[in-house]
């Protein structure tokens, strides 16, 4: 059962590369109560000063009343910063950080209320090849290029796999404040998801944007044909696990 919205808690739009994130930062900046910031680094900050807390308490469990009031403290003030110099009543942040320090930052803050952003994976597989198409060294898919030496497409599928399950993971886990949103829908429904979006989050008397208010974003061009190509290049095990995600996100395969 969803908890009531704390209407001054954070919001968090959690997601990967090229899922899509900048069209929901654009519909949550039309709100005046919202602070709207992208990959300030605080959450994965406040994952690392628990993890030094930890270090410090030689604690093997979660982290001590002090250290969470310590870590609070500090995010509290830089997020009083944000609002002040927007105005805002609220902080809220896209951010591609680990599903684990989302985790940490609700330990932190409890009222905080999560927005978890997926995409199907040809999507990701089009824009991903198509914004690096000399390779993906330096690339958000690079740490996952060992498992598969010169193969791009399962690249990019094993970081959209192990993203894909650890939100999902995430989603289960924080049902209370978590609420899934698949880019497609809101693209494809948008006045419905958008309306379904700020009632979630418990913002009030804001009209949805208009298409044109709303960040244009370079989509390459896919197709199914395309992708049961590409589908060739995966190893089987890596196959079955994509054919899964998109199954359990409710896409039609």
């Amino acid at each position: 059962m969803r908890r009531q919205v704390d209407p001054a808690g954070p919001i968090v739009v959690l997601s990967y590369a090229h899922a899509g994130a900048e069209t929901v930062a654009d519909v949550l900046s039309a709100s005046p109560s919202l602070a709207c910031t992208s990959g300030t680094g605080l959450i994965p900050a406040c994952h690392a000063a628990v993890a030094a807390w930890r270090a410090i308490e030689r604690a093997d469990t979660g982290p001590s009343a002090l250290a969470v009031k310590s870590v609070r403290m500090l995010a509290t003030v830089m997020m009083a910063s944000i609002q002040a110099g927007a105005g805002a009543s609220r902080w809220c942040e896209t951010s591609t950080a680990a599903p684990a320090a989302a985790a940490t930052f609700l330990r932190i803050f409890p009222s905080a209320t999560m927005i978890c952003l997926h995409r199907q994976l040809e999507a990701v597989l089009a824009e991903g090849m198509a914004a690096h198409p000399w390779g993906l060294g330096g690339s958000p898919f690079w740490p996952y290029a060992g498992s598969h030496p010169g193969n791009n497409v399962a690249t990019i599928a094993s970081y959209w796999v192990a993203f894909t399950e650890s939100l999902l993971e995430f989603e289960e886990g924080h049902s209370h404040c978590t609420m899934r949103i698949k880019y497609e829908d809101l693209t494809g429904q948008r006045d419905q998801t958008v309306k379904a979006i700020y009632e979630f989050l418990g913002v009030e008397d804001v009209e949805v944007p208009a298409p044109s208010v709303l960040r244009e974003i370079p989509v390459a061009r896919y197709d199914d044909a395309t992708f049961a190509e590409q589908l060739q290049w995966l190893p089987e095990q890596l196959r079955r696990r994509v054919d899964s995600l998109h199954m359990k996100l409710g896409y039609a395969r």
